[in-house]
C-alpha cells in the first residue's frame, strides 16, 4: 500500500516465528501505531498442533485473559483436546477439554499450561493490558 489516505491503519505481517508452527500472530504494546491506540495491548495468538508446556509458574503486574478455542474456522467449538492450567499458589491444576476463557488476575500465580493431548490443532490466544509482557517467577 502507498500513498493511500488509511495506510497508517494497517500493520503488516504481526508475526512472529512459532515453536510448532511457521508463524505466531503479535501485537505488543505499542505506544506509536494508531496513536496510541494499543499502548497497553498485548496479544499472542498461537495455533498448538502437538502436545507442548508453555511457562513456567509466574505473575505479573498486569490482568490477562486466556482464550482456548478449536483451530477449524468453520466450527471453533470443535475442540479435540486436553490442556491442563495450573493456578494460585497452591498449584492446582484445571483441565480445559472445551473452548474456554480464563481470566488470570494481577498477582495471581499461573502455569504451566500442559497441552496434554491435541487430536486436532487448537487456539490458545493470551490477551494482557500491558505496554511490556514481563513475567515475575513465582518461587513455592
Amino acid at each position: 500500500m502507498t500513498n493511500k489516505k488509511y495506510e497508517d491503519h494497517f500493520i503488516h505481517r504481526p508475526l512472529i516465528e512459532g515453536t510448532d508452527i511457521k508463524h505466531r500472530i503479535v501485537m505488543q504494546g505499542s505506544k506509536h501505531h494508531f496513536g496510541g491506540l494499543f499502548q497497553y495491548y498485548w496479544l499472542r495468538w498461537n495455533c498448538i498442533t502437538k502436545p507442548v508446556s508453555m511457562a513456567e509458574p509466574h505473575t505479573h503486574e498486569f490482568d490477562e485473559i486466556f482464550h482456548f478455542f478449536g483451530a477449524d474456522p468453520s466450527d471453533i467449538s470443535d475442540f479435540q483436546a486436553v490442556v491442563e492450567l495450573t493456578m494460585g499458589e497452591e498449584l492446582e491444576i484445571y483441565p480445559i477439554t472445551e473452548p474456554m476463557i480464563v481470566y488470570i488476575p494481577k498477582g495471581l500465580v499461573h502455569a504451566p499450561i500442559n497441552c496434554k493431548i491435541i487430536n486436532k490443532p487448537i487456539i490458545f490466544m493470551n490477551v494482557a493490558n500491558t505496554s511490556e509482557y514481563v513475567e515475575k517467577r513465582w518461587e513455592s
